[in-house]
């Protein structure tokens, strides 16, 4: 347990720290969250590394964000301890347990239906209070996700898309921010949508990199 500790807090100091991540909130939260319990246990001695990572549920694969990214993007979203945050294709659910690490009422919502359980257990096994939804399998970026759960303070979506993520803004409360990274041709950027008064506009976070989610690819356009 020691050697992890030292390691999430190596990841922190120079990974994180080093990305123009301060606030206090949630680097506090990258140091107590165990990442050993989110990824798979082949990987669990390299857990706080820099190498990218890859999550399984079932069949389904799925690269975790690199801390740092996370680390950055959960920032730009200016999180406050008592907001309500959905966490969108958070795989086995480390992001959603930083949320709530770091004080917020968070929400997991998956499209695959292993990862919403894969989800519940590690979870359960951090001891974090997260709720997790029944997996949506139509979720999209433009779809959505019909919810009875109200809106959300903060939305942060754990990958990039190449569409706008229009079906999650009905989602956000008037102040509310979402987080994503967009995909534009071979360019990718963390950006932040703000709502209001009914209306999401983007504002440009960081240059970041991530794979393009299920469900928030573009279709190939028709060639003659």
């Amino acid at each position: 347990m020691g050697d992890m500790r030292d390691a999430r807090r190596v990841m922190v100091d120079n990974q994180i720290r080093t990305f123009d991540v301060t606030d206090r909130g949630v680097l506090a939260a990258f140091d107590t969250v165990p990442r050993e319990l989110f990824v798979r246990p082949a990987d669990r001695a390299i857990a706080y590394s820099d190498r990218p990572l890859v999550v399984e549920a079932g069949e389904a694969r799925r690269p975790l964000l690199m801390p740092l990214v996370l680390a950055r993007l959960i920032q730009a979203l200016q999180p406050e301890p008592g907001e309500s945050a959905l966490d969108v294709m958070g795989g086995t659910g480390y992001s959603a347990a930083i949320l709530a690490a770091i004080g917020l009422d968070t929400t997991a919502l998956e499209r695959d239906p292993a990862f919403a359980e894969a989800a519940r257990a590690a979870l359960a096994a951090a001891g974090a209070a997260v709720t997790v939804l029944p997996a949506v399998p139509g979720l999209s970026a433009e779809a959505g996700a019909a919810l009875a759960t109200g809106l959300f303070d903060i939305i942060l979506i754990n990958g990039a898309s190449e569409k706008v993520p229009s079906g999650f803004f009905p989602l956000l409360k008037d102040g509310g921010r979402l987080g994503i990274i967009l995909q534009d041709g071979g360019v990718q950027r963390a950006m932040v949508f703000v709502k209001s008064a009914g209306h999401a506009s983007p504002r440009r976070a960081f240059d970041a990199a991530a794979q393009v989610l299920p469900g928030f690819a573009s279709e190939p356009g028709f060639v003659f």
